[in-house]
């Protein structure tokens, strides 16, 4: 994916303080080093969002992983942390990650639905529809590849 200024965009993890109190550790970001730019990754946004509202209009200081409610963020921390790759690399072991972490929650999905549990098959729904929406945002990362 490429900035404003044409620079290619490298995938990061940051910390995003929201109001004053609110420190949100692990945010995948799509980030410029030549601009200095960064952006939330754009199907993260609603889900930052949705996490964001639950703490209410007037939170306390508190901080969070998003690690911990997010299945893409959680992915791309695990790929990051472990170790250097290539820019490319990265994007084609997300890749793998996330397609192998769909076929995982699948297999789960179908076992939640054979033994009628209700929780942990609209948990595993939940956390496939998280890591569906990236997928159209994948071709656009390997368009540089």
């Amino acid at each position: 994916m490429k900035c404003n200024c044409e620079q290619n965009l490298k995938l990061e993890l940051r910390t995003v303080m929201y109001t004053r109190s609110v420190m949100i550790r692990h945010v995948p970001v799509l980030v410029c080093d030549h601009c200095l730019t960064y952006e939330l990754i754009p199907s993260m946004r609603p889900d930052l969002k949705k996490c964001v509202d639950l703490l209410g209009p007037d939170p306390s200081k508190t901080s969070f992983s998003l690690t911990d409610y997010h299945e893409l963020a959680n992915l791309v921390y695990e790929v990051l942390a472990e170790g250097e790759y290539s820019e490319d690399n990265v994007k084609r072991r997300l890749d793998y990650e996330i397609q192998e972490r769909i076929n995982l929650l699948l297999d789960l999905y179908r076992m939640a639905e054979s033994m009628q549990d209700e929780v942990w098959f609209e948990e595993i729904r939940l956390r496939l529809s998280q890591l569906s929406v990236i997928l159209p945002e994948m071709n656009v990362f390997h368009a540089d590849v």
